[in-house]
């Protein structure tokens, strides 16, 4: 490697008496130097752009370019695990809410004498901010305080729930497509509370039961990457089986249509094939009792999931040929009443195949070398939130801290929400914007962006091995200019500092984030081992945040692992609302780019078209194409959704010949109240949801809502890429535009 003692100096810190080495991961060594300064980029007007490694808030390694104190490009880290180098739009959008005009600049107040939702607002010093909560919760009393948050990664969310089992309480997660489900399934199925890595580069067959891999929770860079591999030379050949015709789907070999929530039972009838035609040997095949599973046959399922019994014993057959067969399901899959026993029998299926951590099956990720770092679990409950909701009106809540999730937005009309804030007597919101909920706030501490901000990360689904991911702030804070005393923070360094000044506390008191994350780096480099090892600390902790973190690849789990799983999941009934009748459809939301809504303030995000029907800036409801011929349904029609509560909301209408006559479709992330760029922007689908839960741990069942649509006779034209606007009128005789010769004008030429 060759390397200017410029580039050494500042590879180390600045200091000649360190020296650190780097383990690449397949990567040209040229390509792993990022800077990672003494002082901030806005102290280095240089004329010449630097990059920074960071990490983006769905944990993709990025590297983010800067000039003159400005973030200007979002790359993809060519070194991260996670991604390698590429990265999914999202990442791109932190940009646009690094510089986005909504954001709140300063601690809020509400004006003493208004209402809340009022929107007006008074600036404070931070100190004023925790004096004020310090003194209402010394008058309401800490254990009657709620927090609930958005997941949180590495470091920061172990500050958070320190900061709630302190005040006597524990946070509450919440997420819009809640999956802690096929977390607890896969914790069953493997043996490990951590969620595994599917070594989909590596199959030959990948059966995926309803799992939106481009459309995820996770980093779509990562599924991309694995799925190019996996198209590589020897191809490899991918089922979808779901009720709607997902971007996944469209990537797919074969689209397989079934009945919503219906996975769990098609996944049981292929193992009875493979076990009752005796197409594998393994161990976990030998101890199964076919009587067990003889209910499953595609006999007795077939008319039940939608899938013929043929398709069925052509799937098992499939999987039974292949050498590194894959079985993955989650999203619509487990969003139903049933959700946990269909995905517990969707990857019971790796354990029937005999791949659980075996090469292009399901990789067990090992347990992070730093003490309790959140990151490989993305858990929420639901049924924690609607427990809130209750506590809340009953009054056995009376304060309410919430973390960067719009609730008035994402939980539905019925469970009146709005309601049970206003019984609240203090509501803290941290939030970058004044969003549906927290303008209800009484003091708003407004949050750094992910590129303003100090942070660590366990990735969600690891590679296989340990991977502890850095995150610096690249830009200084955008209102730094107003002085320490105001301007925005770091949500860790907010609650701690909070903490402090109400007497709460814990092993992070009277620190800062930047500290706790040097003590985790401390830790690593301690290991000696892994991507980094250097001779002193300070050339490993530059090291770390030029790399945008620490792995080894030799930390992985070897052993045999140890399934939980000794008898076939029994597929438990699926439950509807109490639709029905010739106009009722099972309604299925699904994910845009602007993901659950939290990215739709991102007008860029909002412009971009969906990759299936080119429509932006809307909500709409794809249908049938011949069913809505036949209820006189045409595009851009204007189609009201009514669910059993006649709850409602408003859609264009898209009819499409891939959508069953069953079900109807509804993009999220319209219809929110507040925001320059999404406010009165399209219809809000989670408002008319059903609060249906999951039978075995209380997840969202957020599949299972039917409705009934009616064409209110209004139609608009859908703002969509193709066929919004007519052709150019021509002009062949040049009667609008007079063309004329070279000859006529030659002194004017230049």
């Amino acid at each position: 490697m060759n390397i200017t003692r410029r580039e050494f100096l500042k590879l180390i810190g600045g200091g000649g008496a360190g020296a650190v080495i780097f383990s690449a991961c397949g990567v040209p060594e040229e390509e792993l130097y990022f800077q990672s300064p003494n002082k901030l980029p806005e102290d280095q007007v240089t004329g010449i752009d630097n990059w920074y490694a960071t990490l983006g808030s769905n944990g993709e390694g990025l590297a983010i370019r800067i000039m003159e104190g400005r973030a200007k490009k979002v790359e993809g880290n060519t070194d991260y695990p996670v991604n390698t180098g590429s990265h999914s739009i999202s990442s791109e959008a932190e940009l646009q809410m690094l510089y986005h005009p909504d954001r709140i600049q300063a601690p809020l107040v509400r004006k003493e004498g208004t209402n809340r939702g009022a929107e007006k607002w008074e600036e404070i010093s931070w100190t004023d901010a925790y004096k004020r909560i310090a003194s209402q919760l010394d008058r309401l009393g800490n254990s009657k305080a709620s927090i609930v948050s958005k997941p949180l990664r590495g470091r920061t969310g172990s500050v958070l729930s320190a900061f709630a089992s302190e005040m006597g309480n524990k946070e509450i997660i919440f997420t819009a497509f809640d999956d802690s489900n096929v977390l607890s399934a896969l914790q069953k199925i493997t043996g490990s509370s951590n969620m595994p890595k599917f070594d989909i580069a590596h199959s030959d067959l990948l059966l995926n039961f309803g799992m939106d891999m481009f459309n995820s929770n996770h980093s779509e860079a990562m599924f991309g990457r694995l799925y190019g591999q996996f198209r590589d030379a020897p191809r490899g050949t991918m089922y979808q089986i779901e009720s709607r015709l997902s971007l996944t789907a469209t990537n797919a070999d074969e689209w397989i249509y079934c009945k919503p929530g219906s996975q769990g039972l098609i996944a049981s009838s292929i193992a009875y094939v493979l076990i009752s035609k005796n197409m594998i040997k393994t161990d976990f095949a030998k101890k199964l009792n076919i009587q067990d599973l003889k209910q499953y046959s595609p006999k007795n399922v077939s008319t039940i999931t939608g899938m013929s019994e043929e398709k069925i014993e052509y799937l098992a057959q499939k999987l039974s040929e292949a050498k590194h067969p894959l079985i993955i399901g989650g999203d619509e899959a487990s969003a139903n009443s049933n959700g946990t026993s269909s995905v517990e029998a969707i990857y019971a299926l790796n354990v029937l195949m005999g791949n659980i951590n075996k090469e292009g099956g399901i990789i067990i990720n090992p347990d992070s070398p730093l003490d309790d770092l959140r990151g490989s679990r993305f858990e929420g409950n639901y049924k924690k939130t609607l427990d809130l909701v209750s506590n809340i009106k009953s009054g056995s809540v009376n304060s309410l801290f919430i973390n960067d999730i719009d609730l008035n937005y994402y939980l539905p009309t019925s469970l009146d929400f709005k309601s049970a804030l206003s019984k609240l007597e203090l509501i803290v919101s941290f939030n970058s914007f004044v969003d549906d909920t927290s303008k209800y706030a009484d003091i708003i501490l407004p949050l750094n962006t992910q590129f303003e901000s100090w942070g660590n990360d366990v990735p969600s689904i690891g590679p296989g091995y340990q991977v502890v991911g850095f995150q610096q702030p690249v830009v200084k804070s955008q209102f730094s200019h107003k002085g320490k005393y105001s301007g925005t923070k770091d949500l860790s360094d907010i609650i701690i500092e909070l903490s402090d000044e109400i007497g709460v506390k814990n092993k992070y008191s009277g620190k800062k984030i930047k500290d706790i994350l040097m003590e985790d780096a401390q830790v690593l480099w301690k290991l000696n081992r892994g991507s980094i090892t250097a001779a002193d600390f300070k050339s490993f902790w530059n090291g770390v945040l030029s790399r945008g973190g620490w792995w080894d690849i030799n930390s992985k789990v070897n052993n045999n692992v140890q399934s939980n799983i000794t008898n076939w999941p029994k597929v438990q009934t699926l439950k509807f609302s109490n639709v029905s009748g010739k106009d009722s459809f099972h309604l299925v939301p699904f994910r845009t780019k602007v993901g659950d809504g939290s990215f739709a303030k991102s007008p860029w995000l909002q412009g971009l078209t969906d990759p299936l029907t080119t429509i932006a800036w809307e909500t709409w409801v794809e249908i049938n194409y011949d069913l809505a011929k036949k209820m006189k349904i045409k595009e851009g029609d204007i189609i009201e959704i009514s669910n059993s509560n006649n709850e409602s909301i408003k859609a264009a209408a898209y009819p499409n010949p891939s959508v069953s006559p069953e079900v109807v479709t509804v993009p999220v992330g319209g219809g929110q109240e507040s925001g320059s760029y999404t406010k009165n922007v399209g219809s809000n689908v989670y408002s008319i949801l059903d609060v249906q839960l999951d039978d075995n741990i209380g997840t969202h069942a957020w599949a299972a809502t039917k409705v009934k649509i009616r064409n209110t006779g209004n139609n608009i034209a859908i703002p969509k890429f193709e066929g919004r606007f007519e052709e150019l009128k021509r002009d062949p005789h040049n009667h609008v535009i007079k063309i004329t010769t070279s000859d006529s004008d030659d002194s004017d030429h230049h």
